[in-house]
């Protein structure tokens, strides 16, 4: 029950203190000009991934200190990945459909094909070396190096930005930075033990639990996207957000400590992202966008996703 509670409070502590960081990091944003597309794709995708990225540091540090926790860092990413892609923009748009731009679409999902696609190549073996994790991690620092060089060259100029936050930006930022570090370390500690006790795998519980928990910054802010008519950001900070935690939290995982990778994840969770990514890239760019029947069968896969996962344990 303790464990199960020290989860539950580190996962409202990472809800909470990445929408304050986010809300900082986007009046900035707005002080300097900055597209909407390129808020969406990096700086809220970012920010609200945070508690991926934190997660995957501390489990790393619990790994260092004797403590397997392999499962807390792989499963939260891709739990994270299959509901970001799905559920979060399932639900978003049931709100109404969702434009998009064909070009952003072809540009930052054939990045996030490519993030797939390494993630899979990396766990194929059952082992992410450090090595590895390192390609990781520089692929995406590439592909921010491109975003921030279009940014400034003008391709990815937009009209809209979202209101500026009531309160000092820096305070927000610090306030949400230290809320998601303390949170993370309540996360992998009552995580893993939880898992212990109920006699689950680690990637199981991270995968369903957590990946859906790490979630919730996407979902608030697509949510309040979509009913602002700001589909930029709405699908800009999901597919932003999906690069992100293919590469970043699973490659700063593996360089810290190489990560084991459980057989399960190898044959259902990876191929299941697979499907999902490509469904979604489908349905985006079919009519430039996503209308609401579509949006119900991203969240009808999710739906089975899960229910097949907790199945198979």
């Amino acid at each position: 029950m303790t464990s199960l509670l020290l989860l539950l409070l580190g996962l409202v502590g990472l809800w909470r203190g990445t929408l304050w960081a986010v809300r900082g990091a986007v009046e900035l944003s707005e002080r300097y000009g900055i597209s909407q597309g390129f808020v969406g794709l990096a700086i809220l995708a970012i920010g609200t991934d945070l508690p991926e990225l934190v997660v995957a540091v501390s489990a790393s540090i619990e790994q260092i200190r004797g403590t397997e926790a392999s499962g807390m860092i792989v499963g939260s990413a891709l739990g994270s990945v299959v509901a970001q892609g799905t559920l979060v923009l399932g639900v978003a748009g049931l709100f109404g459909y969702l434009p998009v731009a064909r070009r952003m679409v072809k540009r930052d999902g054939t990045t996030l094909l490519l993030g797939v696609v390494l993630a899979a190549a990396v766990a194929a073996d059952g082992l992410i070396t450090r090595g590895e994790g390192l390609v990781l991690f520089l692929v995406y620092g590439v592909y921010f190096v491109a975003l921030w060089q279009a940014e400034w060259s003008g391709e990815a100029a937009e009209e809209d930005t979202l209101a500026a936050a009531p309160f000092s930006a820096s305070r927000s930022i610090v306030l949400g930075v230290a809320v998601v570090l303390v949170s993370a370390h309540f996360v992998v500690t009552g995580g893993v033990a939880l898992a212990e006790s109920l006699g689950v795998s680690q990637t199981l519980l991270a995968v369903i639990l957590v990946g859906l928990g790490t979630s919730l910054p996407e979902l608030a802010l697509s949510i309040r996207a979509a009913t602002e008519r700001r589909a930029a950001l709405s699908v800009g900070n999901v597919i932003g957000s999906n690069i992100f935690d293919l590469l970043v939290p699973i490659g700063v995982g593996a360089m810290l400590h190489p990560l084991l990778v459980e057989r399960t994840t190898v044959s259902f969770d990876l191929p299941a992202l697979s499907v999902a990514t490509v469904l979604l890239l489908v349905l985006l760019l079919r009519r430039r966008g996503l209308q609401r029947w579509e949006a119900v069968v991203l969240l009808g896969f999710y739906l089975a996703y899960a229910g097949i996962r907790v199945g198979l344990g």
